[in-house]
């Protein structure tokens, strides 16, 4: 239809510049030339009268939209695809032009739609097995991967690890980050494990030793004194000691007590532990101090391991401080949660030994000479672990701190 009004346009022009004659001999041309009868023209005249085109007879007013062809009085062929005519009548001058185009283009453009659709889809198929058969190759060499890296793991070299692109976010990059995360934490258990046998063998000898002598002598000895039996009862009980915090160190990193989880006032625990050590610190000349807000600080957890957990680090200041030092406990509410703080004024910790504290068996150098076994404070660190809070080691400039942040 937009043709046919583009064409009747043109005609107007010619009409209007060169008259009758030239209009006359331009839509007989045009219908000439058009293939197969596939366009069809009509000029009348004022008086009705047929004066060009390729149309035999005139149309009954109205002029209809679309005809049949075979209602269509035309003279030679038809396009063997067109099975009507689209019409259209408009007034050039004085004359009136009827113009019929055939229904074969919209058949033709609706066969060019099928083909491109077919050879889309084809397309998008194809293309489809392709993608799909490159990522799952892809796949299957990532898995590949997995599997290789848990076979070396599982023949006991924990070193391997499953190779992760940067910045992958899909889920095998997950799944394999969750893995090799998993493998890190074996090793380095069984890394402490290792490391704790040989704590165990090293610092647990020397005790061993002195035991089997002290026996030995007590053997040999024609008369058994009673302060030899004493002394052998001590560094038994010394030793039974030893083994009774690693056993319970064991049982808090690898048993899951929260369970016995429930609501404590830190202020409650404070108040108790403190009154326990009073007398203690008295007789070593220190004085205990409290700091406790008015406010109640509620945190989650065992009941007893965090008494245990403050006694821990009351009795450690204690021990560590000479006399005329002062041990601190104080508790406060941050944005971040409850803080509990132990510090004092003694000889304080050197600063590369703050990290190696919380080692079992380790003694630093000034503490080497006093009484203990190294376990208070892995104990206090176990203990931390499983309440989800962290322990911090700080200078008091002198002394030192320890705070504890119970997060969330």
């Amino acid at each position: 239809l937009d043709q046919m009004r583009s064409d009747a346009a043109t005609l107007v022009e010619i009409f209007e510049l060169g008259g009758d004659e030239v209009l006359v001999d331009r839509v007989d041309a045009l219908a000439e030339v058009s293939f197969q009868n596939a366009r069809v023209y009509q000029l009348l005249n004022a008086e009705g009268a047929i004066v060009s085109g390729n149309l035999s007879s005139a149309f009954e007013n109205p002029l209809p939209d679309y005809l049949p062809a075979q209602e269509l009085p035309l003279a030679g062929e038809i396009h063997d695809e067109v099975t009507g005519y689209w019409l259209r009548a408009d007034d050039v001058g004085p004359y009136l032009l009827i113009q019929g185009a055939g229904d074969h283009i919209v058949l033709e453009i609706l066969e060019a739609l099928g083909m491109a659709l077919v050879a889309g889809y084809l397309a998008v198929v194809i293309l489809g097995l392709i993608v799909g058969v490159l990522i799952g190759r892809f796949t299957e060499r990532r898995i590949a991967a997995i599997s290789n890296t848990l076979t070396e793991v599982s023949s006991g070299n924990l070193d391997p690890r499953i190779p992760i692109a940067e910045n992958a976010r899909d889920d095998l990059s997950r799944v394999s980050t969750e893995i090799n995360a998993m493998l890190g934490q074996i090793k380095r258990l069984l890394e402490s494990q290792e490391q704790i046998s040989n704590d165990i063998a090293h610092d647990m000898r020397t005790p061993l030793q002195h035991l089997r002598q002290r026996l030995e002598k007590l053997r040999d000895s024609p008369i058994i004194r009673p302060d030899d039996i004493s002394a052998s009862l001590d560094q038994t009980e010394e030793i039974i000691a030893t083994f009774n915090a690693l056993l319970r160190i064991a049982q808090i990193e690898g048993s899951d007590r929260r369970e016995r989880f429930a609501w404590n006032d830190l202020r409650e625990i404070i108040a108790n532990v403190t009154e326990v050590f009073e007398p203690t610190a008295e007789d070593a000349g220190i004085e205990l101090t409290t700091k406790i807000p008015g406010e109640q600080l509620e945190v989650v957890g065992d009941r007893n391991l965090l008494t245990q957990l403050l006694s821990n680090l009351v009795e450690n200041g204690i021990k560590h401080c000479p006399a005329g030092s002062n041990v601190s406990v104080s508790c406060e509410n941050t944005p971040a949660g409850p803080t509990l703080q132990i510090a004092d004024n003694g000889p304080g910790i050197e600063c590369e030994d703050r990290e190696r504290i919380f080692r079992r068996f380790f003694r630093g150098e000034k503490s080497r000479n006093s009484a203990g076994n190294g376990l208070g404070l892995p104990l206090a660190k176990a203990i931390c672990d499983l309440h989800g809070a962290e322990i911090v080691v700080s200078d008091n400039d002198p002394g030192t701190t320890f705070e504890i942040r119970f997060l969330g």
